[in-house]
Order: structure tokens, then sequence, then C-alpha cells
């Protein structure tokens, strides 16, 4: 990447007229006049909630669509490339594969989010830094404390660190309801019995009407060589996920764009990112403390990756970043400026 100062990925939610839609909506409005009368009486007499469909996703097509842009230490761009992912896993690889490139290349990320007229920045990966995180502190102490402070429960092991949230016990006004609507409904319930995740769910359900049993917990268990998430009662996992070290890119706490059929802007939530795929993380209880939990997931995850040596995980020293003005490399510690233009680690343009 000679000459490369900084790479653009943008997130795009593009849309078309569906003209098609004209002809759709004619022939929707004839038949409704046929079927007023049917109509009236089912809203009427149903007692359901049926979810209805926008219009406007009707008159509009829109897709997802990545742009990745190489700029000059003048903003200029070199080069750019629009992609249309196939699906949601294609589109996350497609990521992971440029963010790949970039920790290789050590070069600044800055990834944005562009709906209409409006950009969001919504993360900037540092190629060259471990997991290519901000160049800023970490205090693992400081975000253990925060999360303690949420409700959450840190464990340190020997060689991992296990982050435990558990769910709050149900209210007395909660059981009772639980337990008149597990009545009225037994009939329908019992469907889900053909399924082991419908048994387990019915189970637990029933269990926390009776107010017996442990909590559920969602436990996040970090260790040098994998981070792994999973939920639990008792004895009892389910929902488990692994991503392997050596796959782990980086670890975000930022909005993103969806895959889906109306390309839907995400809240930030906090994500894993690896090469083959995202996994976002199930804590919910510390959703006011994301940033620190983020903090604490990768001062830990280094800590560990350097006391393990023999796993090839550590890089073997500091390396340098491109700086994003002038593509100078240089050690982006906390604190630095780049030596040739004198912009602040962590400045982008």
């Amino acid at each position: 990447m000679t000459g490369v100062a900084r790479i653009g990925l943008e997130h795009w939610r593009c849309q078309r007229f569906r003209w098609l839609a004209i002809l759709e909506y004619s022939l929707a409005f004839l038949c409704l006049l046929c079927a007023l009368p049917l109509i009236v009486l089912a809203m009427v007499f149903s007692e359901s909630d049926v979810e209805i469909p926008s219009i406007r996703t009707r008159f509009y097509q829109r897709w997802h669509q990545l742009r990745v842009l190489l700029y000059d230490p003048r903003g200029q761009t070199l080069a750019y490339l629009d992609f249309v992912p196939g699906d949601a896993e294609t589109g996350y690889r497609t990521v992971a594969s440029i963010l790949h490139a970039a920790m290789r290349e050590q070069v600044v990320v800055i990834e944005s989010i562009v709906q209409g007229g409006a950009r969001e920045v919504a993360e900037i990966w540092y190629g060259g830094r471990p997991l290519l995180a901000h160049p800023e502190e970490l205090n693992e102490e400081r975000s253990a404390a925060v999360l303690r402070q949420h409700g959450v429960e840190i464990v340190n092991e020997p060689d991992a660190l296990v982050v435990v949230e558990e769910s709050s016990p149900a209210t007395g006004a909660q059981r009772v309801l639980g337990t008149i609507l597990f009545v009225l409904c037994l009939p329908l319930l019992l469907v889900l019995a053909f399924s082991p995740d419908g048994r387990r769910r019915l189970r637990h359900a029933w269990a926390d009407v009776r107010g017996k049993g442990p909590p559920p917990r969602a436990v996040v268990e970090i260790r040098a060589e994998s981070l792994r998430t999973h939920h639990a009662r008792g004895d009892e996992r389910w929902d488990e996920q692994i991503v392997d070290g050596a796959d782990l890119l980086g670890i975000t706490f930022s909005p993103s764009l969806g895959y889906d059929e109306n390309v839907t802007r995400q809240a930030a939530s906090l994500r894993l990112i690896g090469l083959q795929r995202s996994s976002t993380l199930p804590l919910k209880r510390a959703n006011h403390a994301e940033r620190a939990l983020r903090d604490l997931l990768l001062s830990a995850t280094l800590r560990l990756r350097r006391a393990r040596p023999e796993l090839g995980l550590a890089a073997p020293g500091p390396a340098p970043t491109r700086c994003p003005f002038c593509a100078a490399l240089y050690l982006m510690d906390p604190g630095t400026r780049c030596p040739s233009c004198g912009a602040h680690a962590g400045q982008t343009p």
C-alpha cells in the first residue's frame, strides 16, 4: 500500500425506487374496496396484533453497500471499491479481511456509517497496534471496579478472567402474572415442548415463576488462547460461542448497519470481531458500562497473552502504526506525537 495514509471503510444504506410498487398498490387498492366489509369485520372481532410492513419499504428497495477508500497524505482518494455483500456472513468476512489487511500493513481504518447525507464515524482501528486498539491507557483495575458497581462479578483465575452477570430474580407481581399466564396459555405452551430449546425455556420460565433454583447468568471467559461466551443456570449451559484467539482481530463498542431487508442501524453494542465471524456479547446489565467492559476485555486479553508467549499470540515487540495524516511510521503509544507532522496519537482527520 505505497503512499496510503489511511483507509476509509464506509457502510452505505442505499435505496432505489420500485416502480412496480405503483402497480402492486393499485391492485391492492382495488382488492381493498372489494374486501372492505370483510376487513372491517375482521378488525372488529380479531384480538391479535398483526405487524403490517411500512408502505415505504414496498416503494423502496434497500441494500447494504460497503465502500473501501484509500487516501493519500493530502486527503485525496487514490482508489475506491464498492461491494454489495450477498448476506450478513459475507459482509462480516469482508470487513474482517479489510481489518486484517490494515493490521498487516499497519494502516489506520476509519469505519463510518452513511445514511442519506449524514456520515457517522462508528469506529477507528489502528493497524499495527495489538487488537487494532486505540492508543489510550487501559486500566484493568479501574474497569473492573466500574463493572462491579453495575452488579457484574469479576473473577480472577490463574490463567483466565471471568465476567459473570446474574439476572435479577422475578418480583412478586411478576411471579403472580407469570402463574396466571402459564395456566391460561398452557395448551399453547406445550407446543414448545417439541424442541430441546423450547423445553429449556419452559423449564426455566416455570422455575422463575416458582422462585426456585439458581438465577440464570451470562458468562464471558477471557483466556490467552480464546474468548468464550455462554448462558448458564446451575450446571446447564447453552448459546456457547468461542472466538479463537488467533482469529480475534479486535473488540469494539460501536453502532453498526444491519444486513436485513430494511438495512437497520443497530445501536452501539460490544462485539468481538474475528476473521470468521463477529459475536455480540450477551451481557445486559453492563449496557451502561460497555466501554469499561471493552477496556477490561482488551487489557485482560493482552495481559494473559504476554504471560503465555509460547502461544505466539502476543506481539514479539512494539510495532509502528502509519500516521493517518502524513503516512509516517512511528510507535503510536498513548501520549505520543507523530515525529513528522506532530499529530497526536489517536488523532484522525
